[in-house]
């Protein structure tokens, strides 16, 4: 194919769209809607066939200057032939052996699930009496001694309220009703804290 011929295709496949796109833009409101959608159809379908005649083309290398637009390309049917000094085997090759990928493993977490135990409902209704109140205010109790049988664990670095209780079998809210604390002090325990486990 010639290559001015070459270059008006690949113009009319690459411009055309854009240029007729605004022009379209520009003259909608004198040539109407219809107007508008048949010069749209004439437009790309002009642009497509250019692009449909490039590929089925025979075309040799286009440049310009130094820019390669089009690589030569080849037939179906044709062949290469290799030079005469290259051998091509079918005998397996020798790969270096690799070392085994050794994926780490996750060890799952115990996690703090409550269990529901259904107990019978009871056949009677006990009967409240209500206690008559008492005239002596109880005098304001100082923080609780941990009871005897009770251990202190000092807290480490990474420890949590959580990894705590997992770590000694008790459940939050009895650790921190053993050691008098709110949840948000629980959340900002400091290294070396003392801490009751019950």
């Amino acid at each position: 194919m010639p290559e001015p011929l070459v270059y008006l295709l690949l113009a009319t496949a690459l411009l055309l769209p854009i240029l007729g796109a605004v022009a379209l833009r520009l003259f909608g409101t004198r040539i109407g809607v219809r107007g508008v959608a048949f010069a749209a159809t004439i437009l790309f379908g002009v642009a497509i066939t250019s692009v449909l005649i490039l590929s089925r083309s025979d075309v040799g290398m286009l440049r310009i200057g130094d820019v390669s637009l089009l690589l030569p390309g080849t037939r179906p049917g044709i062949s290469f032939a290799l030079p005469a000094d290259v051998h091509i085997s079918d005998a397996p090759v020798d790969l270096p052996a690799t070392p085994p990928v050794v994926l780490p493993t996750l060890t799952p977490r115990p996690s703090v699930t409550a269990t529901a135990t259904s107990t019978p409902p009871p056949t009677e209704m006990p009967t409240l009496t209500p206690e008559p109140p008492t005239a002596t205010p109880e005098p304001p109790t100082a923080t609780p001694e941990p009871p005897t049988g009770t251990r202190r664990y000092a807290v480490e670095d990474g420890d949590s309220l959580r990894s705590i209780a997992e770590k000694f079998g008790v459940s939050i809210p009895v650790l921190l009703k053993a050691n008098d604390m709110t949840p948000a002090q629980g959340d900002a325990l400091r290294i070396g804290q003392e801490l009751v486990i019950p």
